[in-house]
């Protein structure tokens, strides 16, 4: 296996070759966070357009942020798959990788003469994950998928809205909750290979992953079959409050008796303190509607800092809800050093997140540039042993392109 480097404990994945083969999301930022951990990722993309991620959103010099923040630390290989030249790349790719991602519709792969046995039996080591929308087998396995459509089928938008009013959250949440069970699935099997030798197959389908997702609290109340002596009670999400204040709005959650007693009292409801209905979690949670009315209609008024310092006094979770642009500078975002800027040749200067994980408390740096398509085209080529003129001929006739 190629070696980028020696494991560390900021660096887990030093070492571990990937290839990643997909689009948009949901191993475009698997891999990243792979890559975050050291892992080398080298990303197979179409030519002419590349991942079409590329084209989305706020752009500058042709390429997207939205495509910078899936793609940092990688490197670029645009083949043609439906050539000769470009499979067969690919299959000496896979030859001496560790791992292979990809979220191409189930069949596909193995049309293109790339599927998960092909390439494991030259490469007993290989992990070859495929992410597919709605799974392998069943009758909407050949449908195709976005975020939207699978918050659709597991339920996310009758949980957001209602079962009869439909609301979707507005941003790519099913894609980037897939990325994470990808990220730990590749990680679990990475793990296992250490004791067996072996690599393995792995499906993962975002509409399972987001079920997964969904099920502790979204579908708590209809997990028990068994109805004899159930007691419906609102979700625990309904505890999750906005309160809404002179110049602003505070997110809070004042699940325990003693915060919701601190909470009447600052809304002006002392009346209520001793009221079953409110002074128990099994009372609020019987009577959800008339808690959400007492949180809608203070009796008081507070600014934020106000409400803020009275709710925090009573050690409420709570937070301010700020805007977008407000992010950058929050106090505790800046103390906890979670963004960083950074200068790139395409974009120039950039602010993104750090990755999470803290490896013995040091604050990592992902301050890497997302690759211009096939920008690495050429060194990975050479690397699989193209002669310079093998790869010349190949960008002549379209099969690959160089950045």
């Amino acid at each position: 296996m190629t070696v980028t480097g020696q494991p560390s404990a900021q660096q887990p994945l030093a070492g571990v070759k990937i290839i990643e083969l997909s689009t948009m999301i949901t191993c475009a930022v698997a891999a990243m966070m792979l890559s975050a951990q050291g892992a080398e990722v080298i990303k197979v993309e179409p030519t002419v357009i590349g991942d079409p991620g590329r084209m989305i959103g706020t752009q500058k010099n042709g390429v997207s942020a939205f495509f910078h923040n899936c793609n940092r630390g990688k490197r670029s290989l645009s083949v043609d798959l439906k050539t000769q030249t470009g499979r067969d790349a690919v299959k000496r790719l896979a030859a001496d990788s560790d791992v292979l991602l990809h979220n191409y519709r189930p069949g596909v792969m193995e049309k293109l003469g790339l599927g998960s046995e092909t390439l494991r039996g030259a490469n007993e080591r290989l992990i070859y994950l495929g992410v597919s929308g709605f799974g392998t087998t069943g009758p909407m396995s050949d449908y195709p998928a976005y975020d939207m459509v699978i918050q659709g089928l597991t339920g996310i938008t009758a949980q957001q809205g209602s079962d009869n009013e439909m609301e979707h959250i507005n941003m790519l949440i099913c894609d980037k909750i897939t990325a994470y069970t990808v990220a730990q699935a590749t990680t679990a099997a990475l793990l296992a290979r250490a004791s067996t030798g072996k690599g393995q197959h792995i499906d993962i389908s975002m509409l399972q992953a987001n079920l997964a997702f969904m099920w502790p609290d979204g579908m708590m109340d209809k997990t028990i079959e068994d109805r004899d002596g159930i007691v419906d009670m609102s979700p625990i999400s309904d505890y999750y409050q906005t309160l809404d204040v002179s110049d602003g709005s505070i997110a809070l959650a004042p699940l325990r008796d003693h915060h919701y007693k601190a909470l009447l009292e600052m809304l002006g409801y002392p009346e209520l303190l001793d009221d079953p209905r409110f002074n128990s979690m099994g009372g609020r949670l019987k009577h959800m509607d008339q808690v959400m009315e007492i949180i809608r209609n203070p009796r008081k008024e507070y600014t934020v800092a106000e409400a803020m310092g009275l709710l925090t006094a009573a050690d409420i979770p709570c937070a301010p809800c700020i805007a977008r642009d407000d992010i950058k500078s929050h106090p505790q975002i800046e103390a906890i050093e979670a963004l960083e800027t950074y200068e790139t040749p395409l974009h120039g200067t950039l602010t993104v997140p750090r990755p999470p994980a803290k490896f013995e408390g040091e604050n990592p740096s992902q301050a890497s540039p997302s690759p211009a398509l096939g920008e690495h085209s050429r060194s990975i080529l050479e690397k699989l042993g193209y002669s310079s003129e093998e790869i010349d001929a190949h960008i002549a006739d379209g099969s690959v392109v160089c950045g």
